[in-house]
């Protein structure tokens, strides 16, 4: 580990302390051998089925839940399983209530930022800049009592940014983001990045996960069953290859399943999904083309761009959860 700078967070074998209890059956640990390696300049999304679980992972890497087994070392300094001390160097997220009421937005940020050895009338600037850049701009003089608490949190996210802080843990999974958020998110994410620190944050938002973040990890049932670079799952588990939208759409599932009967069709309203069926490549262009070739003309056709719900969806399905 000494040996590579690049590491921030290093997870071995990691069990929880809590368990869950059923009635009748053995106590099962909310998280189990949980091995997890996460790099500096990386934007990581946490995600799974239970919020419970993202929350307590979180927790665990920031060193403030203390845990049963394994090993877990940030940026090159071990952490005592049972010792809850948040590190120096870790910047924790785990609610929205630190803003001042009686500030806004900018006063706000200005105080936060008050330490930092720059001259103060450029630093408003930059960071008033910023807000705007980021989308937010029409937040800046709104008092901080009358945003949500999603607002708040990206406030905080800013704040974390510009601290010393080289990991920051965003750790609010239960919050609701909208398009709006998501934008914003995705800008500090990359701000976050060029300043050379690492984010992990938990959510059970695939579009967050899919526009703000690197890399993923997914739990299910305590375990981690996914982990690695968010292109590489929405390549691996999106099986969904073309989208036909029609108000006809039945009788074109019909008609193709005879054409194309190596694939899934998934029906939801007017819109058809053709999925791939096996593990082989995909290959989107060639059920275009035989779409067409067969005569069918929907309102309309497109090939899936690959998204992180899809694949989040299907991860699910293979592990039956």
């Amino acid at each position: 580990m000494g040996q590579n700078p690049e590491q921030v967070v290093l997870m071995e074998g990691i069990s929880s302390i809590e368990h869950f209890l059923f009635p009748g059956k053995t106590p099962r640990r909310v998280l189990d051998d949980i091995s997890l390696l996460i790099r500096k300049g990386e934007v990581w999304g946490i995600s799974g089925t239970l919020l419970f679980e993202i929350k307590l992972l979180l927790e665990i890497i920031a060193n403030i839940r203390p845990y049963d087994k394994g090993k877990c070392v940030l940026i090159e300094r071990g952490m005592m399983r049972r010792k809850r001390v948040i590190l120096n160097h870790v910047f924790y997220i785990g609610s929205s209530d630190m803003l001042y009421k009686n500030m806004n937005v900018l006063e706000f940020l200005m105080f936060a930022t008050a330490k930092f050895k720059i001259n103060k009338v450029l630093l408003q600037e930059e960071i008033f800049e910023f807000i705007i850049a980021i989308g937010l701009g029409h937040i800046s003089l709104t008092s901080n009592y009358k945003l949500t608490k999603e607002e708040k949190a990206l406030i905080i996210l800013i704040v974390a940014a510009y601290s010393e802080s080289l990991i920051i843990v965003f750790n609010l999974p239960e919050y609701q983001w909208d398009e709006v958020l998501i934008n914003a998110m995705a800008k500090i994410a990359d701000f976050i990045r060029e300043r050379e620190k690492t984010l992990i944050m938990g959510t059970q938002n695939c579009l967050l996960i899919e526009k703000a973040c690197t890399h993923t990890a997914i739990l299910g049932n305590g375990s981690l069953i996914y982990s690695g670079t968010v292109n590489n799952f929405r390549r691996l588990y999106d099986k969904v290859e073309i989208i036909i939208q029609d108000s006809n759409v039945l009788d074109i599932k019909e008609k193709l399943a005879q054409g194309l009967p190596n694939y899934n069709y998934v029906l939801k309203g007017n819109i058809l999904k053709i999925r791939k069926a096996g593990r082989e490549e995909s290959d989107p262009r060639t059920v275009y083309t035989k779409i067409l070739e067969s005569g069918i003309t929907p309102d309309s056709i497109e090939i899936n761009p690959k998204t992180v719900l899809n694949a989040y969806e299907e991860l699910l399905r293979e592990h039956d959860l």
